[in-house]
């Protein structure tokens, strides 16, 4: 290997761009011997990877990067579990997030958005990820699984405290990780604990997991409380970073935003570039539970392996002038929801509430000012995109 990677380097850990470059120069799987880990960051090599090896690829052994190479505990969730298992339990949900699923909640999301957004028109100012998108995913994750409003903000401020990282830290380690973790664990407990006593309190998700029984199981309260704490996570981080993402990389294209603003029908192909050019999951991780050559690779069992989406969505050998933002681009298959099985389950509701927040905003607002100075983004191994974009008008 001609390149010295690891995910969690300061380089790959601030902007990993210019690093994924040259590892797709490579022209195949890159091996991380300190961590038995193949990185794929080609975008043929993820999805051949996801489709025609699925059946060798093991999610029990957990989804994020600390889980698979560092052996971080995992949560057992349908989103870890193989398949037919993993099909079952998600069947349990998944009507939820179907096409039909989502529309007939559009009413509702845009009353939200329309909840949250309403008392900051008056201030000139917001920041667009923490002030408004990422407020109305966190509500709608907490309504979704009957957490008061309130509740499902502080909920969302424990998983940030759980995943912040700081430079040169490896994995959850830190104090304050350490410290977010078991707020988050004891609420949560007490929450599952309150739905076993009043179990007619149980609404619309958490109801559904609750009631479900799968080959003659119903799940633990550990499994209910680990299926709960990842559908407030996958609920609540990506779609605000892209909708936040959306905003900023407008207003660094003036044209493309004109247009934007002018036809409110561009707002959807605008959220879905933003996906594709600066991926919010960065990667996923799995684990081989039977060897395969990939590339002239032998990825043997046992072994783990980086989903490195955020590479892939930028390609050059399948995305013509991949490190353009581009409004006009035209559809094609891309890793924005990953692929397989265990494609993201939430893509409709990604998407249709995420259009949702930015017609919302740009109706409300018109144009607006990008105070670049302000923007931040995330400094992590596995998630990537802007946590702060403050705009005026």
């Amino acid at each position: 290997m001609t390149v010295d990677y690891d995910p969690y380097s300061d380089e790959a850990m601030r902007d990993p761009t210019e690093i994924y470059r040259r590892l797709r120069e490579e022209g195949r799987p890159h091996y991380i011997e300190k961590y038995d880990t193949w990185a794929l960051t080609r975008f043929d090599d993820v999805w051949r990877a996801s489709l025609a090896h699925e059946k060798a690829l093991d999610y029990t052994r957990g989804q994020t990067p600390g889980q698979v190479m560092l052996g971080d505990p995992v949560p057992r969730t349908f989103m870890t579990m193989n398949t037919p298992e993993h099909r079952k339990w998600r069947g349990v949900l998944a009507h939820e997030y179907t096409a039909a699923g989502v529309e007939a909640q559009k009413p509702r999301l845009r009353a939200l958005t329309r909840e949250v957004l309403q008392p900051l028109l008056a201030l000139g100012r917001m920041d667009v990820y923490g002030d408004f998108a990422n407020r109305v995913m966190c509500r709608n994750a907490g309504h979704n699984l009957g957490l008061p409003p309130e509740d499902s903000e502080h909920v969302r401020a424990l998983i940030d405290d759980f995943l912040h990282r700081e430079p040169g830290q490896v994995g959850s380690t830190s104090p304050r990780n350490q410290q977010g973790a078991q707020q988050l664990y004891v609420y949560l407990m007490q929450f599952v604990a309150r739905l076993r006593t009043h179990p007619e309190s149980a609404v619309r998700q958490t109801k559904l997991l609750m009631e479900a029984e799968v080959d003659g199981r119903k799940l633990e309260d550990d499994e209910l409380l680990g299926n709960i704490y990842s559908l407030l996570v996958t609920g609540s981080e990506t779609t605000p970073m892209v909708t936040a993402g959306t905003v900023y990389y407008l207003a660094k294209h003036p044209e493309q935003k004109a247009r934007v603003l002018a036809d409110r029908s561009l707002i959807r192909k605008a959220f879905q570039e933003t996906v594709r050019f600066d991926q919010p999951t960065n990667m996923l991780a799995r684990r081989t539970r039977k060897g395969f050559n990939l590339e002239g690779c032998e990825i043997k069992e046992g072994q783990g392996l980086l989903f490195i989406y955020a590479s892939a969505n930028r390609d050059a050998a399948h995305f013509e002038r991949p490190d353009v933002f581009d409004l006009d681009r035209t559809s094609q298959r891309d890793l924005s929801f990953g692929i397989g099985g265990h494609v993201c389950l939430g893509v409709n509701l990604a998407i249709e509430t995420g259009t949702i927040m930015l017609e919302e905003l740009f109706e409300a607002l018109g144009d607006y000012q990008l105070e670049e100075a302000g923007c931040e983004r995330s400094y992590a191994e596995f998630l990537s995109g802007f946590t702060k974009v403050p705009i005026r008008w």
